[in-house]
């Protein structure tokens, strides 16, 4: 049998397993700890990616081998990421105002109309990208830790340009 090469069983075939564990609190980069800790209220967005998979799993999907195993993998990485952010939480502490005003963040994010993977998509791009490199620069070694674990990911990406592709297609085949 001739096995389809699927870019999505590949990123699953090169996941490292990862375990969240409990960090000490360490001494945070002079002159970062306050967006350390507005980064860190980030976390609440972590379990919503989750759901929006879930959304995304429910609707029509590239046809693409492996793509549902893959969503799947990542809704367990959702999960994992949240536990470990709040295992830092737990060590450094949060603060209160960025915690607020994540939910509030939280609550546009869900209310958009977006395709949920689309929404995943952003949140892992234009939020998560951009606070893992500052966590690696000036977090202590347990925030450092997190990051270089959490950093692994672009599955909703690629579904989302996948996802694309179908929309132009069928505009296509409809003009």
């Amino acid at each position: 049998m001739n096995a389809v090469k699927s870019p999505y069983l590949s990123m699953i075939a090169k996941k490292r397993p990862w375990q969240a564990v409990p960090v000490s609190k360490g001494k945070l980069k002079e002159g970062g700890e306050d967006t350390i800790y507005n980064l860190l209220a980030l976390r609440h967005l972590e379990l919503p990616v989750k759901d929006f998979l879930q959304q995304g799993l429910e609707r029509d999907l590239p046809a693409t081998p492996g793509v549902v195993e893959a969503l799947r993998h990542n809704q367990d990485d959702e999960q994992r990421h949240d536990e470990a952010l709040n295992y830092v939480t737990a060590a450094h502490g949060t603060n209160e105002k960025a915690e607020k005003e994540v939910l509030n963040i939280l609550k546009a994010w869900q209310e958009h109309p977006a395709h949920p993977i689309l929404k995943a998509a952003i949140l892992e791009r234009s939020i998560f990208f951009v606070a893992l490199p500052f966590f690696r620069f000036n977090g202590d070694i347990g925030i450092r830790t997190v990051a270089a674990d959490i950093s692994r990911m672009r599955l909703h990406t690629l579904v989302c340009i996948a996802l694309w592709l179908v929309s132009l297609a069928k505009l296509l085949v409809r003009a």
